[in-house]
């Protein structure tokens, strides 16, 4: 066994522990993301889910979510919104 063999195996274990890492925080923030919208209550006035229909449109003119995303919340939102009294 020459040097290179030991180079190749410590590139290998940390390339490893990367795509370990990686998994974990796909693993972490999916679960955080979950605990968060059960977390979530209904607005319970017009005015709180107007705010968050207003809210999400920012969301979209940023680029953090996409359209198809959007429309869905949107959606559900003025459902329940055109629900109320």
């Amino acid at each position: 066994m020459d040097t290179s063999d030991f180079i190749k195996f410590g590139a290998g274990l940390a390339l490893g522990g990367m795509m370990s890492r990686a998994l974990g925080d796909a693993f972490s923030n999916a679960f955080d993301a979950r605990a968060s919208m059960n977390a979530l209550t209904v607005p319970p006035t017009r005015a709180e889910i107007q705010q968050l229909l207003d809210k999400l449109d920012v969301r979209l003119a940023n680029g953090e979510i996409s359209e198809a995303i959007y429309k869905t919340i949107r959606e559900k939102w003025e459902k329940r919104l055109n629900a109320l009294p």
